[in-house]
């Protein structure tokens, strides 16, 4: 494996959103560690007892627990990533389109390019709440016959190891410079800022934001923007809130 495939698999974090069983975190080490992704974060775990995951970490996954980050919230544990990716049993409309594994490998790895990206997985018992998911890019549905979940420490490894293989074949190593994207935690900004200003001009029901702010955001996700280009946008929307207050002071 050359330097340039070891560092964008480096870039790679899987984040676990309040798992409740210290094995699984355990396992989940010893996944990242052995196929060489770039750490692990938690998101509001319920136990973090030590001796349980040092054992299913094994001695490959003791580095990895060592160094993992623990968040309040998904939203805290991507903010410095400029993607993330979501994983799910649940099928629905809410969910979006949902793409295996080894179609998703390939695009998270060119995002890997441009920074860090993160891999979503949700408790054991209940999986990504909607709001959790609709903060990622894409949704990932691992297929299954009729048992339709998998124990998280089994998705973390499947996750694990086709991240793996899309990257020894070649994805994400285009030469073709890239500029750096935001990172996501400027795009929830920009979009708080932006639904703000749409409430200001009678554009959006402020009771009911959800559905048009989640239209506007899969546009934004396609086009990369650099952290230059957010601040201009929301450069647009300070103005359009600053002219409403102004307008309203006089009214």
């Amino acid at each position: 494996m050359d330097l340039a495939l070891l560092d964008l698999l480096q870039n790679v974090f899987v984040v676990l959103v309040r798992p409740r069983v210290p094995e699984n975190i355990g396992a989940a080490a010893r996944a990242v560690a052995n196929m060489g992704l770039g750490g692990l974060r938690l998101v509001d775990p319920a136990d973090l007892t030590d001796k349980p995951m040092r054992a299913l970490a094994t001695a490959q996954g003791q580095r990895v627990l060592e160094s993992m980050t623990v968040s309040d919230s998904l939203a805290a544990a991507l903010a410095d990533c400029v993607a993330a990716a979501a994983t799910t049993a649940r099928l629905g409309e809410r969910r979006g389109a949902l793409i295996p594994p080894r179609q998703a490998a390939p695009e998270i790895m060119t995002w890997a390019r441009r920074g860090p990206v993160a891999v979503v997985f949700g408790p054991e018992d209940r999986g990504l709440s909607h709001e959790q998911v609709d903060l990622c890019r894409l949704s990932i549905n691992i297929p299954t016959s009729q048992a339709s979940s998998l124990n998280l420490a089994q998705s973390v490894i499947v996750l694990a190891y086709e991240l793996r293989l899309a990257a020894e074949n070649g994805a994400g190593l285009e030469r073709r410079k890239l500029p750096t994207p935001a990172p996501l935690g400027e795009i929830q900004a920009l979009l708080a800022h932006l639904q703000e200003a749409f409430v200001n001009i009678g554009h959006l029901d402020a009771n009911n934001p959800a559905h048009f702010m989640r239209l506007l955001k899969a546009p934004l996700e396609r086009a990369a923007m650099t952290s230059k280009e957010v601040r201009a946008w929301r450069g647009v929307a300070r103005q359009v809130n600053w002219l409403h207050g102004r307008l309203a002071r006089k009214d």
